[in-house]
C-alpha cells in the first residue's frame, strides 16, 4: 500500500464484520499519507482523513 492507491474496507478480517462500519460495503477511498505504517484513507467529505488498519483494507487500483 502507498500514497494514491484506491482502497476498500475487507468484507471480513478476523472476528470484525464491515457490518459495523459507518461505510457502504464498495466505498472506495484513497491513501493520502501514513501515520507510522497505518494508512490515511480519504473515504469522503464525512470522513477526510481515516487512520485504518492496514489488514482491514484491500486495494482495489494501485496508484503509478
Amino acid at each position: 500500500m502507498k500514497i494514491g492507491d484506491a482502497v476498500k474496507i475487507r468484507a471480513h478480517v478476523f472476528n470484525w464484520d464491515a457490518e459495523v462500519s459507518h461505510l457502504e460495503p464498495d466505498t472506495v477511498g484513497v491513501i493520502v499519507g501514513f501515520d507510522g505504517a497505518e494508512p490515511v484513507v480519504f473515504w469522503n467529505l464525512d470522513f477526510p482523513e481515516e487512520v485504518e488498519y492496514p489488514e482491514q483494507l484491500e486495494v482495489v487500483s494501485e496508484s503509478r
